[in-house]
């Protein structure tokens, strides 16, 4: 009779109301499961903090989280620098699964003379004039909906300051997660009620399991919306067009890529100094903070690895390489002489040098390889002064250089924009150098160094949208 019971009480509660596009489910067989839970802990995991628009060089945080309109932070941690990883849940409440479905508030805060909000929003939230995010978490299916869902172009689980628009708000970036823990041990992602629908046992934890032989485990394709019992191509899926597969999106999970968001990430090494005395030849990460954020207000995420997975290494010292040398280099130290390493057509890889030579002369940089680019650092430094005198720095400068080179990575060339790597328009005597002069992107000799982006075709004439042409598939290209 308990049995029974049981059973009946079950089938009546995973029917839940079809909200905002959030998954419904309708179970059967449900003879022989265990009873269902009364209660359920819900866990809210902020797992990586990175400041967009924050001045300060050592900024210090904190979290404020409302689970179903009470405060649940664990106890009241800080963290400092503009970018964090957080190793441990910054909150949880338990909650009785009548609730259904509840809301969750998440806000950041910067510690100063006078404690502010940082933007993390698109600006919907009604909390903080919208910096804070609040979503809508369904206690059955495990998703939620609101200022983040799944399918969101800049990724399930990630919010940012710049989705508004406004660019100097304190903004801030989270990626965040969001799971059920419930009394039994090794629960796993998958919601009681997940394992009821496919008929697995409510006690076991198939997170690491890959149950229908598609290569990826059943946690990634639960959470991301695929039936972890139905084989899918995922090796050839590529749903938002960025050049990784479903497969590799998993690969590169551990570093917050997202099958729906656009995604590149680039291995950076550099170059050791001729003397010890020197400055050796790096990409300072005030450099590296200015492209990400400028990709970043693109919802486009660049991961830029210079020491967490095998970036970082040194090359020796040479004075001017060739494309020759740098294909070496590129095989040595990026695919560690092995043609089928997996970072092959996921990693695009960069090394910042002394000096390079392009057709006879000095260069700041290029493209060698279809996946590979290289800075002149030495360069950038010898004309630092120059650059100076027209409002750059050599934060600025590395930061542009790179992010032209890359620019030819993803598929700008002069051949599909007349404003790029034109010889003509370098300086103010030149005739092509006002004639493209409503091309402000980083990619027209007249704005690399100075300008960290690349243009959104809305200056006008002889403009290119650089933005809305980037091909993140172009270094899966053969023939090179």
């Amino acid at each position: 009779m308990k049995k029974e019971l049981a059973v009946a009480i079950a089938i009546l509660m995973i029917i839940p109301v079809s909200i905002l596009g959030v998954r419904t489910y309708e179970y059967e067989n449900t003879s022989a499961i265990t009873a269902p839970p009364q209660n359920v802990t819900v866990v809210v995991h902020v797992e990586k903090i990175r400041a967009l628009s924050v001045d300060e060089k050592e900024p210090t945080f904190y979290f404020k989280v409302l689970i179903n309109g009470s405060d649940a932070v664990f106890w009241q941690d800080e963290y400092t620098g503009k970018e964090i990883e957080i190793e441990w849940p910054v909150a949880s409440k338990k909650i009785n699964y009548s609730n259904s479905v509840i809301p969750i508030q998440i806000e950041l805060w910067k510690k100063g003379r006078i404690d502010r909000p940082c933007d993390i929003g698109r600006g919907s939230s009604p909390y903080l004039a919208g910096k804070s995010i609040t979503i809508f978490y369904n206690l059955t299916t495990g998703e939620w909906y609101g200022d983040d869902y799944l399918n969101d172009s800049d990724g399930y689980g990630h919010a940012s300051g710049f989705e508004d628009g406004n660019y100097n708000e304190n903004d801030c970036e989270i990626w965040f997660d969001i799971q059920e823990s419930i009394p039994w041990e090794m629960a796993g992602r998958m919601t009681y009620w997940d394992k009821v629908k496919y008929g697995l046992d409510p006690s076991k934890n198939y997170d690491d399991m890959d149950l229908d032989g598609d290569g990826i485990p059943c946690w990634w394709e639960d959470k991301y919306g695929y039936n972890p019992l139905v084989w899918e191509d995922h090796k050839n899926l590529d749903p938002d067009n960025d050049g990784l597969s479903n497969y590799e999106e998993y690969e590169t999970s551990q570093w917050y890529s997202d099958p729906f968001a656009r995604d590149i990430f680039v291995e950076v090494d550099f170059m050791k100094a001729k003397y010890p005395w020197q400055q050796d030849y790096v990409f300072p990460k005030e450099s590296q903070w200015l492209i990400e954020n400028a990709f970043a207000k693109h919802n486009i995420t660049l991961h830029i690895d210079d020491g967490w997975n095998g970036g970082g290494d040194f090359v020796p010292y040479d004075d001017s390489l060739t494309g020759m040398e740098l294909r070496h280099i590129r095989w040595k130290y990026f695919m560690n002489e092995d043609e089928h390493n997996w970072k092959r057509g996921v990693f695009h890889y960069a090394l910042m040098c002394s000096n390079i030579y392009w057709s006879s002369r000095p260069a700041g940089g290029r493209m060698f390889y279809v996946d590979s680019i290289t800075v002149g650092v030495a360069y950038v430094r010898k004309w630092t002064w120059a650059l100076e005198l027209q409002g750059s720095n050599y934060y600025t400068a590395l930061a542009s250089g790179f992010m032209h080179e890359l620019g030819h990575n993803l598929g700008i060339f002069h051949s599909n924009s007349p404003g790029c790597d034109n010889d003509n328009s370098r300086f103010p005597w030149q005739e092509d150098y006002w004639k493209y002069g409503n091309y402000k992107s980083c990619m027209n000799y007249r704005y690399v160094y100075k300008l960290v982006d690349y243009s959104d075709g809305s200056h006008g004439e002889n403009d290119r949208d650089d933005w809305s042409n980037l091909d993140l598939t172009f270094m899966d290209r053969e023939g090179w």
